[in-house]
């Protein structure tokens, strides 16, 4: 019964309005002075129900929803995944939605909370880590839209100097010079062994660093990527590369062959610290800012480039597309999903590339 009278003399609307998350009954009672109020209250109820019918609706706070729901199911999450979203949940969205309802989240505290980061790429992570929260609160009928799904404005991208990420080599040649001054001062050395790694081969820094001996096959000119080694939270892992696309074979070139043979064969890593053991992320980003970032230079006095595992990749990428490899062969051997990632993200022309390219626009117009 839905309108009953209590021993008091009050009335009671009960209704069940639908199911919590837990799928427990989500059941809604109120009490009032006469019979009247209290079939008026059963109406919206029943309306309610109504709207609701066919989902699990139910009041849960974010934070709740983030702990009981979205963690559980997120278990087989990359460890680097993991600390990105625990990073934001921590110091972004707890502070902003914690005790919020779910189904309160709207564009206006969403805003609120991307306008208070400091920077358009903290503000970016944040609402995307949000986006993937509530998408799962959808999937569940928790709520029926994904606000963070909206367009929202972001604080003004953060000047970095064209360097900030390292200096992106755009031809074989520079990568060259610096291939044979590594062999020469760094030989055999995790230094030398992560430049012909990324420089030559194209490989993510994670993927060099899970790099074994046993996925190395000199005689078929090829290495194969099994595994990559991330920095999760608090220790390293080794487990899956990015995607199912950089499960992959990876040629050699002739100085990498060469180079492999002079290192090996080995056992266990390739790329390892003073121990024998596995290098270590965080290590393996030291050691290079050392070696380029350390004020060393050519033998006639130039510079060597600021080289970062992250620009050696993508110098590879750039110098292959200036040496006319086709951008779909080169996604297939950088282990992309698709060529927009080769061109768009991957591949970074400098300047006087692109000046040598208005001298054959020029030749092309005769002028």
């Amino acid at each position: 019964m839905s309108v009953r009278k209590r021993p008091d003399g009050g009335w009671i609307a009960d209704v069940t309005v639908g199911r919590r998350l837990d799928g427990s009954p989500d059941r809604r009672t109120e009490t009032h002075r006469t019979k009247r109020e209290a079939e008026a209250a059963e109406k919206r109820l029943l309306l309610l129900k109504e709207q609701r019918r066919g989902k699990s609706y139910g009041s849960i706070t974010f934070s709740a929803f983030v702990d009981g729901y979205f963690w559980p199911q997120r278990a087989s999450l990359r460890p680097t995944t993991v600390k990105g979203y625990e990073r934001d949940i921590r110091l972004r969205l707890r502070p902003a939605f914690g005790d919020v309802p779910i189904e309160d989240i709207d564009r206006l505290r969403i805003q609120r909370m991307i306008s208070s980061c400091a920077t358009r790429k903290v503000a970016t992570n944040a609402r995307e880590t949000l986006s993937s929260i509530l998408s799962l609160a959808v999937e569940m009928g928790a709520i029926p839209v994904n606000p963070a799904g909206f367009r929202y404005s972001y604080p003004e991208p953060a000047e970095h100097p064209d360097d900030h990420f390292g200096v992106w080599l755009s031809t074989f040649a520079e990568i060259q010079r610096v291939l044979d001054w590594m062999e020469e001062h760094y030989p055999g050395e995790p230094e030398e062994r992560m430049c012909v790694l990324g420089l030559c081969m194209g490989l993510r820094k994670e993927e060099a660093l899970g790099l074994d001996w046993e996925t190395v096959f000199p005689a078929e000119r090829r290495v194969q990527i099994v595994q990559a080694y991330t920095q999760g939270e608090g220790e390293p892992v080794l487990g899956d590369p990015k995607t199912p696309k950089a499960l992959r074979p990876v040629p050699m070139t002739a100085h990498a062959l060469r180079r492999f043979e002079a290192w090996g064969p080995g056992e266990g890593p390739v790329v390892t610290d003073r121990f024998g053991r596995r290098m270590r992320p965080s290590t393996a980003r030291k050691r290079i800012a050392k070696v380029f970032a350390g004020g060393l230079a050519y033998d006639d006095g130039t510079p060597l480039p600021r080289l970062t595992q992250f620009s050696m990749r993508h110098s590879f990428g750039t110098a292959c597309i200036n040496a006319g490899i086709e951008v779909a062969r080169l996604a297939k051997w950088m282990g992309h999903c698709d060529t927009s990632t080769t061109y768009n993200r991957y591949v970074k022309p400098k300047l006087a590339d692109l000046s040598g390219d208005a001298g054959i626009i020029d030749a092309a117009m005769g002028t």
